[in-house]
């Protein structure tokens, strides 16, 4: 289901969309570092300095406590790390050299068989004087990730003057409707949702102030609280109070496919609406960009705010204006519209291939949020949904079972895919096998459809860019969801990893557990992760002969062998064949050329190299095939 954003009032927020499948944890990705999708501004706008701040280096100013009669998990406070099966990684905040604080939910719930309730709490240790300060907005930077029932409260201690505080007995479940001074974060966070690395979060606590007296107002303290059962971590950093300014607004997850709006008036709303950033006229002719994003107003004033979009070519030159209706987004006309999803009137269609730059801004009566900026690459036959930029990496063939990763890929116009293209990882194996795989997306798992001939990695693949076709290629049907994916096989040696980057638009991109117990769940189950593989559509017809098979009868022997081996390859047609062999560093140890109209029949000594593994590969004019020598 989309996520439209009509949160409460004091809070603004924005997050990346994560899930699972059967509520079966998801396996995260390293180093996700890239922000092409899923855009986040802070307020351009000049905000009022903070009248109070905390970076986590003195623990001293925190009281830490929980829960006796729930539980026994605290709070920590300091550079600490979580510890469990499931670690997310630790805050990326400004301050992280000084410490932050955490919750490892995991490490304790892990412990705990993950069945008892969990209610925790960190709290100012001494109060703050809020006397002068009308609206006071709440800021820190934090890292979150959502895995069950938990739930991340920001509560406003009210004192007596001296100290005395009665707070409200929290659980996931309480009705906070009538707390004015209970706000609770990350609204709408499904299993796995997450926030960015840091994220920055601002809570208008202005509704916990009214009516206040002097005495009371002298005496506020601000509370974070947990509570739930297993989940994954919550950390906290570099909280702060500043007054709320007057104008403030800010832009955040900014798409260009449809995901928020648009998706409903194409194909039936049967697809999901993803951001392509590799593009093709003819799936652009049914399913144009369409401009959407979240506005925030973040200030006190109203604001009746539009949507901007604008595109460039790679001139530099305007191609495209757009603009959405105005909204006004109001504390007092209405407390549920500080927060509203944006989508501009019209779609665009490029009249030509290449790179169009995308920008999206907020505008109100006063105030311009910051620019998100996109991008997208139209070309006639590559479509996918990663950005050139690897951020991590995913293992694929590896000791404990040949796993399948894949991203998902919507088809809005009848296509014929003839190879997929795949981002290998630098660190994968000389040698290692692998295929691709097409699966069509079912209600439950994927249904397999294809797969290609195996594929094996050269010194050259690394790092790089592969493609590998299908036989004959596969006919794909509009308004139709597919699994483009990369297989590979259990190896304790011929391994490697599919390159991934940026964070998936909802729960879309897979992983099959083939042995390597990644989940509780069971074999060959899927589980869905957070990053994009790197796993392109090729409708070119010309990939069929970018390929790792001459048409042939190939044969080696021995092999595994002394060094001294035939190589025969059979049926083949009139051609320059060039026979080269490589060692696991991409080093050449022997190479041959030769015109051959029927038979290739080469005996080939390489018995004064060391043992070891080899690659031979064979080439001709439009195609090459590879195979792994062992010398012994």
């Amino acid at each position: 289901m989309k996520k439209f954003y009509l949160s409460i009032c004091a809070i603004v927020i924005t997050f990346t969309s994560f899930a699972q499948k059967n509520n079966v944890r998801t396996v995260e990705c390293s180093d996700n570092t890239s922000k092409f999708h899923w855009y986040t501004s802070s307020d351009n706008t000049s905000k009022a300095p903070p009248f109070w701040s905390d970076d986590f280096s003195n623990a001293a100013n925190w009281v830490i406590d929980h829960d006796p009669t729930a539980c026994f998990l605290d709070w920590q406070i300091g550079v600490n790390s979580c510890t469990g099966s499931y670690p997310i990684d630790d805050i990326l905040s400004t301050s992280a050299s000084n410490g932050w604080a955490m919750i490892d939910s995991d490490s304790y719930g892990g412990a705990t068989g993950g069945t008892e309730v969990e209610d925790c709490w960190l709290t100012m240790a001494n109060p703050v004087d809020l006397n002068g300060y009308q609206y006071v907005t709440l800021e820190f930077e934090t890292q979150y990730r959502s895995y069950n029932s938990e739930q991340c409260y920001i509560v406003v201690g009210i004192g007596d003057g001296a100290g005395n505080v009665t707070w409200p007995d929290l659980d996931p479940t309480t009705d906070i409707s009538t707390m004015t001074n209970v706000f609770k974060l990350f609204p709408g966070f499904a299993s796995s949702d997450a926030t960015t690395n840091p994220q920055t979060i601002a809570v208008n606590i202005g509704s916990a102030l009214v009516g206040l007296t002097p005495t009371e107002l002298a005496d506020i303290y601000i509370r974070f609280h947990w509570t739930g059962t297993w989940g994954y971590a919550w950390f906290v950093d570099d909280v702060s109070l500043s007054e709320t300014p007057d104008n403030a607004a800010s832009i955040s997850d900014a798409v260009q496919g449809g995901w928020w709006v648009n998706y409903l008036n194409v194909a039936g709303g049967a697809l999901a609406g993803f951001d392509f950033t590799f593009q093709t006229p003819s799936q652009l002719s049914v399913n144009p960009y369409s401009f959407e994003a979240v506005l925030h107003n973040n200030g006190v004033g109203p604001q009746n705010m539009i949507l901007n979009a604008e595109v460039f070519n790679d001139q530099g030159t305007s191609v495209f204006t757009s603009t959405s209706n105005s909204e006004l987004l109001s504390l007092f006309t209405n407390p549920l519209l500080l927060v509203d999803t944006f989508a501009c009137n019209n779609t665009f269609t490029p009249t030509a291939n290449g790179v169009y730059e995308m920008r999206l801004w907020g505008t109100g009566d006063s105030i311009v949020t910051d620019t998100a900026i996109l991008v997208s690459i139209v070309s006639d036959y590559i479509y996918g949904r990663d950005w050139n930029q690897a951020a991590g990496s995913r293992g694929v063939g590896r000791p404990c079972g040949g796993q399948v990763v894949g991203t998902t890929l919507d088809i809005y116009a009848d296509e014929t895919v003839y190879a997929l293209q795949v981002h290998i990882d630098a660190e994968s194996v000389i040698g290692t096998s692998l295929f691709v795989v097409l699966y069509e997306n079912g209600t439950e798992d994927p249904i397999y459809l294809t797969q290609s001939d195996d594929y094996i990695l050269t010194a050259n693949d690394l790092d790089n860019w592969i493609t590998v076709p299908f036989d004959g290629g596969q006919q794909l049907y509009a308004g139709t969801s597919y699994l483009a994916a990369v297989a590979g096989y259990a190896n304790p040696i011929d391994t490697f990893s599919v390159s991934v980057s940026g964070n998936s638009q909802g729960a879309t991109c897979w992983i099959q557990d083939n042995g390597c117990d990644i989940g509780s769940g069971a074999f060959g189950d899927w589980y869905w992760i957070s990053d994009i593989p790197m796993i392109r559509m090729s409708f070119d017809p010309a990939a069929l002969s970018v390929d790792h098979v001459i048409s042939g009868e190939f044969n080696i022997y021995p092999n595994p062998n002394n060094g001294v081996f035939t190589v025969e390859l059979n049926n083949i047609k009139a051609d320059d064949y060039k026979i080269s062999v490589t060692n696991v560093l991409g080093q050449e140890v022997y190479t041959s050329t030769k015109e051959i109209s029927m038979l290739i029949s080469e005996k080939i000594d390489l018995s004064d190299f060391e043992k070891g593994v080899y690659i031979l590969e064979i080439s001709n004019s439009n195609s090459t095939i590879s195979e792994k020598i062992i010398i012994e």
